[in-house]
């Protein structure tokens, strides 16, 4: 069987559970991706990694390559199953697989590329292109309310099935509420005092994380709540660009910048509540690890998000793009510690009930157990 994604760090940091669970199953599982510097964490969990030239920009012409040598390596290789992750190789993953006549075709839907706050012009392409693809998918896997119902009315078919598996699942047991000795650990650190109110914000720097309405949030945030502290985990693109905006705008000392964090539990243990300022989501990992870990979640009201934040309850659900209501949401959980405990355990309540790792793996097993069974005449 064969996992496929665009880049390799999607495969390591979400998929590797999966590709486990199939090799419980009896079957020899492989790996094909653009490479980010985490094909030989891949190897060291006993997966054979292909490094193809994908790349996220959709014109770049390393992607007709990779496409090219997928194809060749599913007509050698002769796989059963093809599981595709990420738009750009999902497409040419499953038109190689076609081609090559791999009896089953996967893919998930990791968020749709068109989405309420996207452009008009690449709304109508995505969809299309979701479309055309999914006559070449036998189980199209979305992981929120509004993908699958957007899914089950324009993408089922004959031949495509369209699921729901809410997320890739959390491992509870590592995301965990932190005792005051693992908070005060955390924090001294990182030399922050514990009674810092710090907010945690987690993604890749990049347009679509919207990473500049997190400065803006902390500024608004800083003149309400002195003292208080913004730490962002993640690379990306615009990282200098961040970093330079933080200098010049002041917040250096209310702004820091971590890179990448390999610890996130370690990092979630400093923070009093995770902000996310992202523009698309499919169903957001690290708000369901930061629920896990007994924190209250803020974040624009998008897709997924509204899957996962009860209003009121475990967090708070924020009109999109509107500063100064984040930061006035922010500070109303700064000064209640007794809110930021209740929606803490609420949160943690939700993930353990209906995200945790073994349920998302069963349900996993079943489609695939579902899939493969089913005649290929």
């Amino acid at each position: 069987m064969l996992f496929v994604a665009t880049v390799d760090n999607h495969l390591e940091h979400f998929h590797l559970p999966a590709m486990a669970l199939l090799r419980d199953m009896g079957y020899d599982v492989e790996a094909a991706a653009g490479s980010s510097g985490f094909a030989e964490r891949i190897r060291s969990q006993g997966f054979a990694v292909t490094t193809l030239p994908f790349s996220k920009r959709l014109l770049n012409p390393g992607n007709l390559v990779a496409g090219w040598r997928l194809l060749r390596m599913m007509r050698k290789r002769q796989y059963v199953l093809v599981h595709a992750h990420t738009p750009i190789a999902g497409v040419f993953a499953r038109i190689a697989a076609r081609t090559a006549r791999v009896p089953h075709v996967i893919y998930t839907a990791h968020g749709f590329h068109f989405h309420e706050h996207g452009r008009g012009v690449s709304n109508a392409f995505f969809l299309w292109a979701e479309r055309v693809a999914a006559r070449w998918t036998d189980v199209v896997i979305t992981l929120n309310a509004e993908d699958f119902a957007v899914a089950h009315s324009t993408m089922t078919s004959a031949k495509t099935r369209v699921e729901y598996v809410p997320g890739v699942g959390v491992d509870t047991v590592r995301y965990r509420p932190a005792s005051d000795v693992e908070r005060e650990h955390a924090r001294g650190a990182l030399g922050v005092a514990d009674a810092t109110f710090v907010v945690g914000w987690i993604g890749e720097i990049v347009r679509g994380k919207r990473p500049e309405d997190a400065l803006e949030v902390m500024r608004l945030l800083a003149g309400a709540e002195p003292g208080s502290r913004l730490l962002m985990a993640g690379v990306g693109r615009l990282e200098g660009t961040i970093g330079r905006e933080v200098a010049k705008s002041g917040l250096s000392p209310s702004v820091r910048l971590m890179g990448w964090v390999e610890d996130v539990p370690r990092f979630l243990h400093c923070c009093d509540v995770l902000m996310m300022t992202s523009e698309r989501e499919g169903l957001p990992k690290c708000l369901m690890e930061a629920m896990s870990s007994g924190l209250p979640v803020v974040a624009w009201d998008i897709r997924g998000c509204r899957d996962l934040i009860r209003q009121g309850e475990n967090g708070f659900l924020v009109p999109f793009g509107d500063c100064s209501k984040m930061a006035a949401r922010l500070h109303e959980l700064a000064v209640n510690g007794a809110l930021r405990a209740s929606m803490g355990a609420a949160g943690r309540e939700r993930v353990v009930a209906d995200l945790g790792l073994d349920s998302i793996l069963s349900r996993m097993k079943d489609i695939y157990a579902r899939e493969l069974s089913r005649g290929t005449a």
